[in-house]
């Protein structure tokens, strides 16, 4: 029991470090299911974070087996297991993805917990060392369970200036049309928004950028936080949207250490193609893309839209692999604080990256960023 309550010590440490390594920015391009685990707002309890809490009970844990005080052991069994129960839950049901390293660690907390419950249950009886236990589990589950739902969130965004984007013009296929044109970064950026896909009116008096990618957890919950944003403020914004697909098939600037997004390519080409054929069309088929839609069933709702010459005719317009490249080399620019995504131009010099840790916060610091 000592020798895996090291361990379990050991990995709290481990991703302890990794978390501050990730910056606390939640969000997808950056690492693995680890670091969005890690990053998001369940990675903190009351803004410290979890790992910090875990390795101090598993010290304790050994303390009490080592002294042999075994009230103090049931109790931190019993906060070890309702951990792993509330976290689990979390990665099963609320972060849809699951933390090998954090799995491992639940998995080292259960073997634990059965073996001093049967060393409990030597020296007290198994309905005393089960009470004990459970009670504190019952404790441990509802307590870290209330402070994360209803405690003070923690800052899972960054919002900085354009950092080496600076003096990096903006690639000609994004300014060409003629539209209404927005500048950000002084001028050097140039979006002409009626050209480009974008949700909401193109006069509204205030046009974002988004860069995201279609198959990205973060993104799908960033488009619904801008789908409040616009509901609230409809004559006020207006969003580009600007997909980066995280597949190796067509970026060729995702890091080796960068978890690969099959098909997202195929969804990045498909957006701007309806965007071209059927403009007022594509909020709906936008929504259709972020709602997990693989390749074959986002084409499907393409042709549930417009006629299949008209599709193939638009998907073979070099305009959309120019348009991708372009936001890929946007997105590493833009990536000198961290390559996580979704990425937000809010205005001339600022950019939200990341994920805000709910729909309310991101609404306060946009209203607040864009005077509104």
């Amino acid at each position: 029991m000592i020798a895996l309550a090291l361990c379990g010590f050991a990995i709290n440490l481990l991703l302890f470090i990794r978390h501050l390594a990730g910056g606390g920015i939640a969000g997808c391009g950056g690492g693995s299911a680890c670091e969005e685990m890690l990053n998001s707002r369940w990675s903190q309890v009351m803004g410290v974070p979890v790992t910090v809490f875990g390795g101090l009970c598993y010290l304790v844990l050994i303390f009490a087996l080592v002294g042999r005080v075994r009230r103090l052991l049931g109790f931190c069994l019993g906060v070890i297991i309702g951990a792993a129960v509330w976290f689990v839950f979390v990665q099963a049901a609320l972060v849809g993805r699951f933390c090998p390293w954090c799995m491992t660690a639940h998995a080292i907390g259960v073997i634990v917990t059965l073996s001093g419950m049967r060393l409990l249950a030597t020296g007290g009886g198994v309905f005393p060392a089960l009470g004990t236990i459970g009670s504190a589990a019952a404790i441990s589950v509802s307590g870290i369970a209330l402070m994360q739902v209803f405690g003070p969130l923690p800052v899972t965004h960054v919002i900085s200036g354009m950092g080496r984007a600076a003096n990096v013009r903006s690639a000609a296929v994004h300014a060409r049309g003629s539209g209404r044109k927005v500048e950000f970064d002084g001028g050097r950026r140039v979006y002409d928004v009626s050209a480009l896909p974008h949700l909401g009116r193109p006069d509204a008096k205030r046009v974002m950028v988004e860069y995201f990618d279609y198959s990205c957890a973060a993104c799908q919950r960033m488009s619904g936080y801008l789908d409040a944003l616009l509901t609230k403020h409809p004559a006020d914004i207006c969003v580009v949207v600007l997909p980066v697909p995280l597949d190796r098939s067509c970026n060729h600037k995702l890091g080796t250490w960068e978890p690969d997004h099959p098909e997202s390519c195929e969804l990045a080409r498909l957006a701007p193609a309806l965007w071209r054929t059927k403009p007022d069309a594509f909020a709906k088929f936008h929504h259709v893309l972020l709602d997990n839609a693989s390749a074959s069933a986002a084409r499907a709702a393409a042709l549930r839209l417009v006629p299949l010459a008209e599709l193939d005719a638009a998907l073979r317009d070099p305009w959309i692999d120019e348009l991708i490249q372009a936001d890929i080399n946007d997105w590493v620019s833009f990536s000198a604080e961290t390559r996580n995504m979704p990425k937000l131009l809010i205005s001339d010099k600022r950019i939200l990256h990341g994920l805000p840790s709910g729909e309310a916060d991101f609404i306060r610091v946009m209203e607040q960023e864009l005077g509104l």
